[in-house]
């Protein structure tokens, strides 16, 4: 599993397994799923991650950003 957060963008990533990528589920709250042929989860994305979390959760975000940079 792998995290990266790109802070220009605003966009939070979760990798959690690689795949034949299938295809891209995106909900309404601007998370997208990306789905493998076997139908099992890859990734999500969410999108305007620092609107959508707060409090902890928020430091996960500031602290992914900071191991990238």
């Amino acid at each position: 599993m792998e995290t990266w957060y790109d802070k220009e963008e605003d966009v939070f990533n979760i990798q959690l397994k690689q795949g034949v990528y299938w295809k891209s589920i995106e909900l309404p709250s601007g998370v997208t799923i990306d789905i493998a042929k076997d139908g099992s989860v890859m990734a999500i994305e969410i999108l305007r991650a620092s609107k959508v979390f707060s409090g902890d959760v928020k430091k996960v975000i500031e602290t992914a950003s900071l191991a990238v940079a």
